[in-house]
């Protein structure tokens, strides 16, 4: 399911513009709040110096529980009022200074006027659509409460590598996990009236276009998988001879993040990645261009 963009991106565009003049919308920007796991965390790796390399000012921050899913986000919320009660890691990029604190997710919707907020489900739960209702509706409203003039965005999370046991123990493959996430994040956005940050499509485009070529002991050139480790680490040799994952199978590796920064950029401040020079040097030039092509394509 498609949803209609143009009513979050023109908004979003102009405070995007906004950042680039003089006053008080300068020193504001685009404020950024991730309610999510270790899926949105990685933003916070290339997403500031993409914005900055666009001309946008961006304050992004970031509420992080390892692999926490919809339904306990919603179980956070309604624990409002609990002094205590700190569960998440609060990352800050504001405008290039980095903090780091605890605080607990009502306190953080209504610490700033944030411009966008975003959501996800849990990877090992995007799949299954039954997951969704009624915790992430339940969430989507009480940010519609709590940080009324902000635009949500649900972030389409990507399927796993073939390495990841967690497939065959679920019955599915790598598409079929895509195309099961692809159709629950749009009826969940659909309900709700929820931007898209199209990552999950713009992996599977990427390993369509490339193509990915796994084989018994390689990634192939997928974005998903293997972390930062040297290549010749990925795999491992068992006592049968066999190959097996001796690495991450289900984060984004570096050129992953990398990729996951532009994405976001088409999608919240509708950004012509033409204009972009910011590019790391692990990743190489025919890379971005396939790169900035995927994004401005799934937008």
């Amino acid at each position: 399911m498609k949803i209609p963009f143009a009513a979050f991106a023109a908004p979003l565009a102009a405070l995007a513009l906004a950042g680039c003049t003089t006053g008080s919308e300068r020193e504001r920007g685009v404020k950024v709040l991730m309610i999510g796991n270790s899926f949105s965390l990685c933003c916070m790796k290339h997403l500031p110096a993409v914005a900055a390399g666009l001309g946008v000012e961006l304050d992004l921050a970031s509420l992080y529980i390892g692999g926490c899913s919809l339904k306990r986000h919603c179980e956070n919320a309604a624990r409002d009022g609990e002094k205590d009660f700190k569960p998440y890691q609060f990352n800050r990029s504001r405008f290039g200074a980095q903090s780091r604190s605890e605080i607990n997710l009502c306190d953080a919707l209504r610490l700033e006027k944030w411009d966008v907020v975003t959501v996800q489900q849990a990877s090992h739960e995007s799949w299954k659509s039954e997951s969704y209702s009624p915790w992430g509706d339940n969430l989507v409203a009480k940010i519609r409460e709590l940080a009324p003039t902000a635009k949500i965005f649900v972030q389409e999370t990507w399927s796993y590598t073939p390495w990841d046991k967690r497939l065959a123990r679920w019955g599915i493959d790598q598409n079929v996990m895509y195309e099961k996430l692809h159709a629950a994040y749009g009826a969940f956005a659909g309900r709700n009236r929820l931007g898209v940050v199209r990552f999950g499509t713009a992996v599977q485009r990427w390993r369509e276009k490339l193509p990915v070529k796994y084989s018994e002991n390689s990634l192939g050139g997928d974005v998903v998988g293997g972390g930062s480790q040297d290549e010749r680490d990925h795999f491992k040799r068992g006592a049968d001879n066999a190959w097996s994952a001796n690495c991450d199978v289900f984060h984004l590796n570096r050129r992953g993040e990398y990729f996951q920064a532009l994405v976001w950029a088409t999608a919240l401040f509708d950004a012509d990645l033409a204009e972009l020079d910011y590019k790391p040097d692990f990743v190489t030039d025919a890379e971005a261009r396939l790169m900035k092509e995927i994004a401005m394509d799934v937008k």
